[in-house]
């Protein structure tokens, strides 16, 4: 029950609501944030929105400040002046690239201001700040990439990003020694030394998985480069920007 309920908490602080009228940047966003791996809901406009948070509250709103009816600054208003949701960090995202608008976005209170095409580095950032208490500068996402360790057997590789990876073994190496690494990213080959800097027993790593955190050494930049291609194309979703108002 115990598990069951911290399970719930998690889930909680990891929800997200993405508030925009435009339907091909609403679900654009919404998947990049689902694929940075947090649980977002929709919603076309501030009516909606409203909706929505009187249902549950989420633990961070990415808005649009253009809607047909009512605009993001008056769901800012409406979000700060209700007890239940006024502690809720709300983050600007729009294609108005008035400077005046951006000042006054923060001025209000907004978390960031993110300019549409939003970037995945960008967007990844500002929900970082926003929510995490220790906020990560590089993107990890889930894999499952099949790799060798020392010239040697086969490991599982279940997390990546540019900065160093998670390898699930049972035979987790000492943290602090540093092992060489082969393994194929979009069909490429990356070669690469990392260090162990932890290590996880049955049930304590992600998803409960045993095994050790690494973090690249000597990296080539054009691996780096794979690995950094693989990610963004993992997380940015394949949908054509709206066109500018």
């Amino acid at each position: 029950m115990a598990e069951q309920t911290q399970q719930a908490e998690i889930q909680k602080k990891r929800f997200v609501l993405v508030a925009d009228s435009d339907p091909r940047d609403l679900h654009a966003t919404s998947l990049m944030t689902q694929n940075f791996g947090y649980t977002a809901t929709t919603a076309k406009s501030v009516d909606e929105a409203m909706e929505v948070l009187a249902i549950a509250a989420p633990s961070l709103i990415i808005t649009e400040l253009v809607f047909a009816a009512g605009s993001g600054f008056d769901l800012l208003e409406r979000v700060r002046t209700n007890p239940a949701t006024s502690a809720i960090p709300v983050i600007v995202q729009t294609s108005l690239a008035d400077g005046k608008n951006e000042e006054l976005c923060r001025q209000m209170g907004f978390s960031s201001y993110v300019r549409k095409p939003v970037s995945v580095e960008g967007m990844f950032r500002a929900i970082q700040a926003a929510i995490e208490a220790t906020p990560r500068q590089r993107i990890r996402i889930a894999t499952y990439l099949k790799g060798t360790l020392d010239g040697a057997g086969a490991e599982l590789i279940t997390q990546l990003s540019e900065e160093g990876l998670f390898v699930k073994t049972l035979d987790p190496k000492p943290a602090g020694s540093l092992h060489s690494l082969d393994f194929r990213v979009g069909g490429k080959p990356v070669r690469t030394d990392a260090v162990v800097l932890y290590t996880y027993g049955f049930g304590e790593g992600p998803r409960k998985e045993p095994g050790m955190g690494m973090k690249f050494m000597n990296i080539s930049p054009d691996d780096r480069k794979v690995i950094q291609d693989f990610i963004r194309a993992q997380v940015q979703p394949a949908i054509a920007p709206s066109p500018k108002r």
